[in-house]
């Protein structure tokens, strides 16, 4: 059976640091394939656009590489889900044909004690996550959980990313050029 890594998250805008991350989880055969899961627009954030754009700019990141997609299960619900349900929603779809394996930072991991159903959601899955600067602590005694020590570039946070775009300076280090076009075609950080 394939081994399938779901990576949510925002995606605000899907910088070359996310495809670069899962790209490796891929080459160094971790997962055979991963696919995004963007949270909708019940999703209460600070300057979140509209599920739809940034499901549309993960697409255009994702279109070279075969082994990259994107799902779009909370893009499509008009109800709060909650990380419990969207790992259930993908759990139903792709358990009959994939070894499942959730992917996050470990910025977010730590504080997974904090989520609704905790204690379901870190028992049932599996779980690789990607050890970030400054956020090394481990939950430890976990046979579901993989940590996983990229070699990545710098650590530039989306919201950086959004303000080179509001000022008009050049995002091309940090951003696929479809991408790029897509968010000046649609006006959108402005």
């Amino acid at each position: 059976m394939k081994k399938i890594g779901f990576f949510g998250g925002c995606f605000n805008p899907p910088s070359n640091i996310h495809i670069n991350l899962v790209k490796e989880l891929v080459i160094n055969k971790v997962v055979d394939e991963v696919i995004f899961v963007p949270v909708g627009n019940y999703y209460k954030k600070q300057n979140l656009i509209d599920a739809k754009h940034r499901y549309n700019m993960l697409k255009l990141a994702c279109e070279d590489y075969p082994y990259l997609d994107v799902e779009d299960i909370a893009v499509k619900s008009e109800i709060t889900l909650y990380a419990t349900d969207t790992f259930e929603l993908i759990n139903e779809k792709y358990k009959n044909i994939a070894e499942i394996y959730l992917i996050m930072g470990s910025d977010n991991f730590i504080k997974i004690s904090t989520w609704k159903n905790y204690e379901n959601i870190i028992e049932k899955y599996k779980y690789i996550v990607i050890e970030r600067p400054n956020y090394k602590e481990k939950i430890n005694n976990r046979n579901n959980v993989i940590y996983y020590n990229l070699q990545q570039e710098e650590d530039i946070s989306a919201t950086k990313i959004r303000h080179l775009l509001k000022n008009k300076e050049d995002t091309r280090r940090y951003l696929n050029d479809k991408v790029i076009k897509y968010i000046e075609d649609n006006q959108l950080y402005k």
